[in-house]
């Protein structure tokens, strides 16, 4: 498996990356190489940036520099993040908003209060993935995940300016101030020591061959792709290593974060069928890791039958009544 320090890529690496993000950017690779790109400046690239290496067209920035940015999350937060740190953004997030709208007039929300909604439901979405990953969540956390969201929607659904809403200010600033309720009750009152325990990276190897991948991927609104519906039978259930929920970051040699999943599907087919052996090797990011077990096997050993006696030493070992 290639190195997934993003900050010590080559140029070369980077290049590779860069062509997987669709034909779109794949057009600036050349011009890209000319320029040394590597992987410590990939990282600390920015809008002024691009337009001085050549890419010009708004679209196309927003798209690199998107992938850019699950890139920098990764690098940075795979090794931090946890329950209890992203439920602490939450409640920052949703309490700044409900006191910003505390005192606020029934009027229409303005546009940095649109921005702190936004962020506060970009906060949530993240805890509400860990919850649903993760396999201490019991029926009371369960509750309140589904609690979570419901807020989050309803924040989003009164702050849009053309939707109709009586007090618009006080329903954002109410949901705000209950999503922070429950935020702080994970960071306060759950403890359960998962919390604060990271995702891994682990790395499987499945004897794939012709075989299709008997898998689908998910592009999920982080960059990362969830491994989703693997099929009976198929090598992944088979190895008993990989889950539902599984986020794929490395096929092979190459980094896959930021890419399609139309991309990712057809690199893991190219792979499997450039290897001598069928191999598909995988890097994959789980959450909650410490309590998924293995898949059973397909053919479970039969349990040893215990021998039983002949008839005839039955009868002779019979007691005389």
């Amino acid at each position: 498996m290639g190195s997934l320090n993003i900050a010590e890529w080559s140029p070369d690496q980077v290049m590779d990356w860069l062509s997987g993000l669709g034909p779109t950017v794949a057009g600036y690779v050349p011009a890209l190489r000319q320029r040394g790109l590597d992987g410590a400046k990939l990282l600390t690239l920015r809008c002024d940036d691009l337009e001085y290496l050549g890419i010009h067209v708004i679209g196309h920035q927003e798209l690199l520099l998107e992938a850019v940015e699950h890139l920098r999350n990764f690098q940075y937060e795979v090794s931090r993040e946890c329950v209890q740190q992203l439920a602490l953004r939450v409640s920052g997030a949703a309490t700044s908003l409900a006191r910003a709208l505390r005192h606020a007039a029934d009027a229409r929300l303005e546009t940095h209060s649109l921005a702190d909604v936004a962020r506060t439901v970009h906060a949530v979405k993240p805890l509400v993935c860990w919850l649903d990953r993760w396999a201490g969540t019991g029926a009371a956390l369960g509750e309140r995940k589904a609690a979570l969201l419901k807020l989050a929607l309803e924040a989003a659904t009164c702050a849009q300016r053309d939707r109709f809403a009586e007090q618009p200010a006080r329903a954002v600033a109410a949901a705000a101030a209950a999503a922070a309720q429950l935020a702080d009750y994970i960071i306060q009152d759950v403890s359960d020591p998962m919390i604060l325990q990271p995702a891994s990276l682990d790395t499987v190897t499945l004897r794939q061959g012709a075989r299709a991948l008997g898998f689908e991927v998910l592009p999920s609104f982080c960059g990362h792709h969830q491994l989703a519906h693997i099929r009976f039978g198929s090598p992944a259930h088979a190895s008993g290593a990989v889950h539902d929920g599984d986020e794929i970051v490395q096929v092979g040699a190459q980094c896959v974060i930021g890419w399609s999943g139309e991309a990712v599907e057809q690199l893991c087919a190219r792979t499997a069928a450039a290897a001598p052996a069928g191999e598909l090797p995988l890097r994959l990011r789980r959450r909650g890791a410490a309590r998924l077990a293995r898949t059973p096997p397909l053919h479970a050993p039969r349990r040893a039958r215990r021998r039983l006696p002949p008839a005839a030493d039955l009868l002779a070992h019979r007691s005389p009544r």
